[in-house]
């Protein structure tokens, strides 16, 4: 939806985490067991402040902690309906800013170790 979300729809938009992991969590299949792990986690932050659980640091799964990263530095460079894609260094500015807020500092590390690479494989993906 272009604009901010209401308190109503942000309240149903942050049910998706849980639903999402729900409806993974019955198969079998490893992959989709490890999904609903992701689905579950990946809202959540470094500090304690994101969702559905609340979790902090090393109690959010890594595949989560990965996720959560990946998700923003794609979304900030890209081009939505409501915003314009971010440069690349305002990108690696609001990472490293938010690194230990809502990211695990580690995994920041290591992205701007690999920043280049990053990048090149962004620049092959469309929007």
């Amino acid at each position: 939806k272009p604009g901010p979300h209401t308190a109503d729809e942000t309240v149903i938009m942050r049910t998706h985490a849980s639903l999402g992991a729900n409806w993974l969590s019955g198969s079998r299949l490893p992959l989709l067991q490890l999904a609903s792990i992701i689905a579950l986690d990946h809202h959540e932050n470094w500090d304690g402040s994101g969702y559905p659980r609340g979790l902090e640091a090393e109690q959010i799964s890594i595949g989560g902690r990965i996720t959560a990263l990946a998700d923003v530095f794609d979304a900030l460079g890209s081009k939505r309906c409501y915003k314009l894609a971010w440069d690349d260094q305002a990108i690696r500015d609001f990472i490293a800013q938010q690194s230990g807020i809502k990211f695990d500092p580690k995994l920041v590390a290591l992205l701007f170790a690999h920043w280049g690479q990053a990048m090149a494989i962004r620049s092959q993906l469309p929007d």
